[in-house]
């Protein structure tokens, strides 16, 4: 095979080293990949779980959850349906895990033998028979408008988390649909796996448990600009930007009251950083009869993350990694903006070892479907393989045993081309259940003897393709 390297400009390769504090070589290898936008750089450049997309992009993420926290609360049946094919089985998996350690009355089912593709009536009539009332499909639902309407009509509900394309001009009759390929979503990303989609959901979920669930906030900052005061404001709804308002005053031209900023920050809570500052910006702008309370929350953002003590945002600006990836240059309530999504982040534990575990598989899924090793699939795949060589979850370590994998260095080779064969042959051997059960097995020597017939499975399943090349 002959490569032909890509020309690239060699002035071009060394502002991207310059910027992006890139070696040439790597600089070179980038922009003869033509990654050289900012914004998709970040994915390449950084592992960091905080870059990863807002869950509550999902215009319908919060309708989900709310759903699910119904049935929790209601003490109903839940029922996860999902695909037979390693990302399926994956997604499975981690919504399973998800709700059964919220004691949520949860069980799952998934394609076998000669069943089609996605939800069946038969699913919907035997879970409504024993009085379920909440389906959640993953990995599939978007095109089964038949089945979740007769669900409707027996009074079960359904939550569809998919990441197929949708064919059809309206959305099933599900309470909520969560797919990045639906137009209109709001979701920045389109090529995430269904266990990209499932975790995203889970993480949605996990936020639902800290104080900031729905609650609306408001960062506020004041700075001098000539002979007047740029007041610049930001509304944050699970760390979701949800609004934004910059305004000019000149001291003396105009009272508080009659500003935009009034009605923007009624009723919210008002965080600024140095409030000993603000404090004094905003009486220089409006007088000091003019009353903006407000709570300083750089102290406690400086307790989690030690090195922003002390530092204005104006420093931290030039500090700031995440502004060396926008497009557009990144103001003072930008950096604030991001420091208080980390400080939140950390603050509510978002990100834990358990997160570990499930990015093992969200990695696994994610290979196994094919999908764009591009965008945040770059971190979570990056991440995924990072905890899997630190400390195999459930059912991957026994799996790997078998594959005579422990110890080994993996990568996403030794995913793709060994460890997701596996799992995908109990699909097509009309067993995915099994593999199921392997990930959520409750002891070593029930996940051994399952591994085993995963494997089992996998050599039937050579078998099988090479006598039919042989009969060809």
């Amino acid at each position: 095979m002959k490569w032909t390297k890509k020309d690239v400009s060699p002035q071009a390769v060394k502002d991207l080293a310059a910027r992006f504090d890139l070696d040439l070589l790597s600089a070179s290898v980038l922009a003869r990949r033509g990654v050289t936008e900012p914004g998709e750089l970040l994915y390449f450049l950084e592992d960091d779980p905080r870059y990863l997309h807002n869950p509550f992009l999902f215009d319908q993420m919060e309708d989900a959850v709310d759903r699910v926290l119904l049935a929790r609360d209601e003490g109903e049946k839940v029922l996860i349906f999902g695909d037979r094919d390693a990302d399926g089985i994956s997604s499975t998996v981690l919504v399973y895990e998800a709700l059964k350690s919220r004691n949520l009355d949860v069980r799952y089912r998934l394609p076998s033998e000669d069943d089609p593709y996605g939800l069946s009536e038969k699913a919907v009539r035997e879970f409504a028979a024993d009085y379920g009332t909440l389906i959640i499909t993953v990995d599939c639902g978007i095109s089964n408008h038949a089945e979740i309407e007769m669900a409707r009509q027996l009074g079960v509900d359904v939550i569809v988390l998919d990441h197929h394309l949708h064919r059809r001009d309206e959305l099933p009759g599900a309470v909520a649909v969560v797919n990045p390929k639906v137009e209109g979503c709001g979701y920045p990303f389109r090529d995430l796996a269904g266990c990209g989609v499932a975790y995203k959901f889970t993480r949605a979920l996990a936020f639902a448990e800290s104080g900031l669930y729905k609650q609306q906030v408001a960062l506020l900052n004041v700075r001098p600009a000539n002979d007047a005061y740029t007041l610049e404001a930001v509304r944050l709804t699970n760390l979701v930007e949800t609004g934004r308002i910059s305004e000019t005053i000149v001291p003396g031209m105009v009272e508080l009251e009659k500003t935009r900023l009034v009605p923007f920050l009624k009723d919210l809570q008002i965080f600024v950083w140095d409030g000993e500052l603000q404090r004094k910006l905003l009486a220089k702008a409006f007088g000091r009869a003019a009353e903006v309370q407000v709570y300083d929350i750089a102290p406690d953002i400086a307790d989690l993350i030690p090195a922003v003590r002390g530092k204005s945002l104006l420093r931290l600006r030039e500090q700031s990694r995440i502004a060396k990836y926008s497009n557009k240059t990144a103001g003072e309530i930008d950096v604030f903006a991001s420091l208080f999504v980390s400080f939140a982040l950390k603050k509510t534990s978002y990100f834990s070892d358990a997160d570990l575990e499930a990015l093992q598989l969200v990695a696994v899924g994610t290979l196994a479907d094919l999908m764009p090793l591009r965008n945040e699939n770059r971190i979570l795949v990056r991440k995924g393989i990072a905890a899997l060589n630190t400390k195999p979850r459930a059912g991957l370590a026994e799996l790997l045993a078998k594959l005579n994998l422990t110890g080994k260095r993996l990568t996403a080779k030794d995913l793709a081309w060994q460890l997701t064969p596996a799992i995908n042959a109990t699909g097509r051997m009309g067993s995915p259940e099994t593999a199921v059960r392997l990930f959520v097995g409750a002891t070593p020597e029930e996940r051994s003897r399952l591994a085993d017939e995963v494997i089992g499975m996998n050599q039937d399943r050579r078998r099988l393709g090479a006598e039919g090349w042989e009969a060809v």
